[in-house]
């Protein structure tokens, strides 16, 4: 939509309007909840388009309307609850977490399209699986053993011996909160509060806590600590808190061991030096649903030393674990990732660490934690999602012919961790374009093109951001005269607003709105800008590594580089080099922008930061039709001058396909 544009006055936020929008609170009794720094539009508030739009919208016709999606992937999820699998065997499987998964991406879906049809099958297909599948007592696992919540704790071969029963519970659980919010079915919220007692009461009857169950420690079952605040939060049932509370004395007990992670996180020593065997029990996604469960438990009780540890280990991330996609981890690890020269990240820790920043983001309101969103958005995720949405990638690399595609999984031949966890991302990404503060201020936090409305106001963006060269057309409509606080992220020094070039302050740009219509160009400086790796020389063993890594992180990378795709055999780097971002958008070479693959894959490495950098827009040619935006690249240093044809690295990296090829590396 189009609004008339109004003269707004413009002013510069202050210090004490930023402080004013951060998260202030400071209980001073226990169990008193906060407020967030800014409420979220409902979903079916927000209509994405663009880049963003389109792929939302394939996921969604892919994974939820298609006959695929309501036939072979439902019916395999339910099937596990029949056949038992995941207590055989020597080692304990995961089938319990794809019902879950399923049905919360198909309860993100319901809000966001808001269509009844597919409300009504969803609610349908949930009445019949509780009447066949769920206990009287409430048990609902694809376990057959109700008390199996530990496999040999004591056994020497612990590290191999895995048990997901309350894991999976968790994600059956959590979509049934969420279905029920959707959709209004308070048989999916009676479910959901069946199962919790049950497990309240389990673990009371065995007298085990819950930090002694599940796998690394743990770590798998207290991440069940979100949807847990979640059903207490809907129901305001005391023992549902007493049991968050629980949970969270495991993550913090003394003496700290490698599943208190709440307590770890105030070490100083890297998160890869807390564990005996870090490339065992260092895991990335389950340590990130816990902490984003502690935002959540913060939001409840006010516990300050919560929300200090999960800022505490936040730190930690940035510091090591950040990696050239813009994701958290190696692997699915945490092992130091900042500084290893082989990029690898599974899409399931992408998801989490958008959602641990979103949850910050909407606490705080710092916009720090909208800048990590926005880019493990646009380059993490996005290249390990399939154009058409169907499935996607288990790891993404940062260089290679291929992603790591995610493979057949516990026995399982229509679902995979990581695709069943997509379509939840890009919901997650429609409730950050923008947010209400308390007073009413208008939070812009995200520029893709997109219309969303919120209480008393609605917003429209366009422009193409961040892909195409002109500004953001942001058009407002207030009901009443108000603030709009423009998010600048941290590498646009300066911003323009129509026309005029503005300082922000603590990464926010403000002015005030008239009741009505008004409009306003934001520009950001999009110059490439060169950012030189941390990562060290790694010493890569020869290829192929088909025994395993035996805990050896040089030999890990190589495994995992190589691993269910030969293809990539000798394209594991022992050496770091620079990386080239335009905007949040991390640049790369590939086929897909007409690179040829020498060039891509084996061109000398420029290792200085010294040199000018300069970017022009290049029409788009039949070979590289496939990618929104494509550039000519040229480093410049006295005389001597390196061209080569770039575009995003999402764009040029997201086909399964082994006659690929791509690199952020230049």
């Amino acid at each position: 939509m189009t609004h008339p544009r109004k003269k707004g006055t413009l002013a510069a936020a202050s210090a004490a309007m930023l402080l004013a929008a951060t998260v202030t609170c400071a209980p001073a009794a226990a169990d008193e909840p906060c407020r967030d720094a800014y409420a979220p539009p409902a979903l079916g508030n927000v209509k994405l388009k663009g880049v963003p739009g389109m792929r939302t919208d394939a996921c969604i016709r892919a994974r939820a309307y298609s006959d695929w999606a309501r036939g072979d992937m439902y019916d395999e999820a339910v099937n596990a609850f029949k056949t038992h699998w995941d207590d055989e065997g020597t080692r304990s499987g995961w089938q319990n977490e794809y019902w879950g998964k399923t049905m919360l991406c198909f309860a993100g879906a319901i809000a966001y399209t808001g269509d009844p049809g597919l409300r009504d099958w969803a609610v349908g297909k949930t009445h019949a699986f509780l009447k066949e599948y769920q206990h009287p007592n409430g048990y609902l696992s694809t376990y057959a053993k109700e008390d199996f919540l530990r496999k040999n704790p004591e056994s020497p071969d612990a590290l191999t011996h895995w048990c997901f029963n309350i894991w999976g519970r968790k994600y059956t659980m959590w979509a049934l909160v969420e279905l029920a919010r959707a959709t209004g079915d308070e048989t999916c919220r009676r479910a959901a509060e069946k199962m919790l007692d049950h497990l309240i009461a389990q673990l009371r009857r065995l007298g085990t806590p819950i930090d002694k169950t599940g796998s690394w420690h743990g770590i798998s079952s207290m991440s069940i600590l979100r949807p847990v605040v979640e059903l207490y939060r809907d129901t305001g049932k005391q023992e549902y808190l007493a049991f968050a509370k629980d949970i969270i004395r495991g993550l913090d007990a003394e003496p700290a061991g490698p599943g208190t992670i709440m307590r770890n996180a105030f070490r100083k020593d890297k998160i890869k030096d807390w564990y005996p065997k870090a490339t065992f029990w260092a895991k990335a996604y389950e340590t990130m649903s816990c902490l984003e469960g502690m935002v959540d438990y913060y939001r409840a009780t006010g516990d300050k030393r919560v929300l200090d540890a999960v800022m505490a280990f936040h730190d930690h991330l940035v510091k090591e674990e950040l990696n050239p996609m813009r994701s958290a981890g190696f692997f699915d690890h945490f092992l130091d990732a900042r500084h290893r020269a082989n990029g690898m990240t599974e899409l399931c820790d992408v998801t989490h660490w958008i959602r641990l920043n979103r949850e910050l983001f909407l606490l705080t309101g710092e916009s720090k934690y909208a800048d990590h969103v926005e880019e493990a958005f646009y380059n993490a995720f996005l290249a390990g999602v399939q154009p058409d949405g169907r499935w996607g990638a288990h790891i993404v690399r940062s260089h290679g012919t291929r992603h790591l595609s995610a493979p057949h999984q516990t026995g399982m031949l229509e679902h995979q961790c990581c695709p069943d966890n997509m379509m939840r991302t890009y919901f997650d990404w429609a409730g950050t374009v923008a947010g209400i503060a308390p007073d009413g201020t208008l939070a812009v936090v995200l520029y893709s093109d997109a219309d969303v409305s919120l209480p008393g106001v609605s917003l429209s963006l366009m422009g193409g951001y961040p892909y195409a060269d002109g500004p953001v057309t942001v058009s407002v409509r207030r009901d009443a005269p108000g603030k709009i606080r423009f998010r600048v992220p941290y590498w646009s020094k300066t911003v323009m607003v129509n026309g005029k070039t503005e300082t922000p302050s603590g990464g926010w740009f403000q002015v005030d709105a008239p009741a009505g219509a008004s409009s306003w160009q934001i520009g950001f400086d999009l110059s490439p800008r060169i950012a030189r790796s941390e990562a060290r020389q790694e010493a890569i063993p020869p290829s192929p590594m088909s025994a395993g890594h035996g805990g050896d992180i040089n030999k890990y990378t190589v495994h995992f580089m190589e691993w269910n795709t030969p293809d990539m055999a000798g394209l594991s780097r022992s050496t770091p080099a620079l990386q080239v971002f335009r905007g949040p958008l991390v640049l790369a070479k590939g086929r897909m922008a007409g690179t040829p693959r020498d060039e891509t894959l084996f061109a000398t490495t420029l290792f200085d930061c010294d040199w000018d950098v300069t970017l022009k827009t290049l029409p788009a040619t039949p070979v590289t039709a496939g990618v929104p935006a494509l550039w000519r690249l040229t480093f410049k240093r006295g005389v001597e001058e390196h061209e080569v044809q770039v575009s995003d690295f999402a764009s040029v990296s997201n086909i399964d396909d082994p006659s690929n090829w791509f690199s952020l590396w230049f």
